[in-house]
């Protein structure tokens, strides 16, 4: 039974880690969106001569 235990232990300890680097990942690549999304909103205001909203959640974008 111990084993068994020892078996599950070490299986939760490497999804726990893999799930962690995910996770890392995850913030990682909203915070470039984030920033490549206020680049856009720039190049846009440029671009078309007016304001251009950006909705991060939707990833769409809007005239203000």
């Amino acid at each position: 039974m111990a084993s068994a235990n020892n078996a599950y232990r070490t299986a939760y300890e490497e999804a726990d880690a893999e799930l962690s680097k995910i996770v890392k990942e995850v913030e990682m690549l909203r915070t470039r969106q984030m920033q490549v999304g206020k680049v856009v909103e720039a190049l846009k205001s440029v671009v078309l001569d007016e304001p251009v909203a950006i909705d991060m959640q939707r990833g769409q974008w809007a005239a203000r």
